[in-house]
């Protein structure tokens, strides 16, 4: 989904870009998400990865060194920005991943708390990603997705909502008056 995104973005932005970098980049841009314990400097050790890959294919220096900052460069958590048209195009690809439903899905993945404050935290989180975006063109794909999100993010309360509904309704029926701090159910007094 990334190299599409990347592609399409390409194709609707001024800056010249070289197809080869951007394609190539984004192919490579999470080869660094080997282990957890990377995953915060995934875009750092990719680089150094696809450095080694690159050589053995025996890609030219320069171009190699081109890719690699694409790697490098792709996520915030490498805390060194995008400079060039080909990082900043797949930056704002991968970080429209991240906006998507499947980067909310991904979302959930291993978090913990409820999935309103899961949820939440996402959007959160996703609104100042869409804020680094480097181009309008990729600023209205987000706004596409956002909207996406909207929808889905409304259903999920919907559903979350109705389900503590139905879950106060039980408590009623059954004489239970609440949760106390301790997470004992008390039965009403009769």
């Amino acid at each position: 989904m990334v190299t599409r995104t990347a592609i399409q973005i390409s194709k609707n932005i001024e800056d010249p870009i070289d197809p080869f970098i951007v394609i190539a980049g984004s192919l490579l841009h999470d080869i660094g998400k080997t282990t957890s314990h990377f995953a915060n400097f995934h875009g750092l050790f990719g680089g150094s990865i696809a450095e080694e890959f690159l050589e053995g294919l025996e890609i030219e220096n320069s171009t190699s060194e081109r890719i690699c900052r694409v790697v490098v460069r792709h996520t915030p958590t490498s805390s060194i920005p995008p400079e060039t048209p080909e990082e900043k195009v797949v930056y704002d690809a991968d970080t429209l991943d991240r906006l998507g439903l499947m980067g909310l899905l991904r979302g959930f993945i291993g978090k913990e708390g409820s999935m309103q404050e899961i949820l939440e935290k996402y959007m959160t989180s996703r609104q100042l990603d869409y804020d680094k975006l480097n181009y309008e063109y990729s600023r209205e794909l987000g706004m596409m997705g956002a909207q996406e999100l909207e929808g889905f993010s409304a259903v999920i309360q919907k559903r979350l909502d109705d389900r503590m509904s139905s879950i106060e309704g039980i408590f009623e029926k059954e004489g239970l008056i609440g949760i106390g701090s301790s997470k004992k159910l008390k039965k009403k007094k009769k």
